[in-house]
């Protein structure tokens, strides 16, 4: 039988929420799918966790030493059976009828090439501390994407046959922010969507110093994309917001999240 969804789900070091994650995909409503994983060569138990599940939906792949995420997402791409590409993570949850409704909506909604959908997000507790409600019309998207990232990558689902017309996958010379270099290139010339509806709970573990460097580069991405001309020079004023949010200091920042997660803690108790 031909699977509609290829789900892909390269996994590094996630033995603490990795099981949770795997089930959560297994336990969709929506059935006719390939799991496919690949363990990024970690150093914990992850790999042994993917093995120990039987199901016969699941493909597992592994890199001998760890290449990175769009290194990992390109092979699975190219392993992928499926007409559409679901991204998923190790250490996320995905709600029950994710995977229907945007199939659902995919198939009725030809021009559309990218889906994501709104998320919850969750401690290390699983514990609910905000959520991402991006826009979801297609126009305000793109509109906006200069600005921000409009999706979170492990909610999306994408037309394979997008990649042959964008001329390939994810940029591997990347190893930050492969999702918003791939997301511009798309937005630039395809129709997008969020789904209104909390489908999918995303855990934040916080690594500020990541996270600056994560902006570092995505200030570069959007820099390339406007030199490219996949956007105009016009729109160099949408880098001004994250420019500026770029430039507060790790401290402030540190300081403002344990601030709210405290805040948050407090009132969920």
């Amino acid at each position: 039988m031909k699977r509609k969804i290829s789900v892909l789900m390269p996994v590094y070091n996630q033995e603490e929420f990795l099981d949770e994650a795997i089930q959560s995909i297994l336990k969709q409503s929506f059935n006719n799918f390939e799991f496919l994983i690949l363990d990024d060569g970690s150093k914990d138990n992850s790999f042994k966790i993917v093995k120990s599940f039987k199901d016969k939906r699941i493909k597992v792949f592994r890199n001998k030493k760890r290449n990175g995420l769009a290194k990992s997402l390109n092979i699975l791409i190219k392993e992928s059976k499926g007409e559409y590409l679901a991204r998923m993570d190790g250490d996320d949850i995905s709600l029950k009828d994710r995977l229907k409704k945007q199939v659902e909506f995919l198939d009725k909604n030809k021009l559309i090439v990218i889906l994501g959908c709104w998320a919850k997000i969750i401690d290390s507790q699983g514990r609910n501390i905000g959520q991402f409600k991006y826009p979801t019309e297609d126009k305000v998207i793109r509109n906006n994407i200069l600005s921000y990232n409009p999706f979170v990558h492990s909610s999306v689902m994408m037309r394979k046959e997008i990649f042959k017309k964008i001329g390939g996958g994810y940029n591997e010379g990347l190893f930050y922010s492969q999702d918003y270099d791939l997301f511009l290139r798309i937005a630039a010339k395809y129709a997008c969507a969020n789904l209104a509806e909390y489908l999918l709970k995303f855990r934040w573990l916080p690594n500020f110093k990541k996270q600056k460097q994560q902006n570092k580069l995505a200030l570069k991405i959007r820099f390339k994309a406007i030199k490219d001309g996949d956007y105009s020079w016009g729109e160099i004023i949408k880098l001004i917001k994250p420019f500026l949010l770029y430039l507060i200091p790790l401290k402030l920042k540190e300081i403002y999240w344990q601030s709210k997660f405290r805040c948050l803690n407090e009132k969920n108790k």
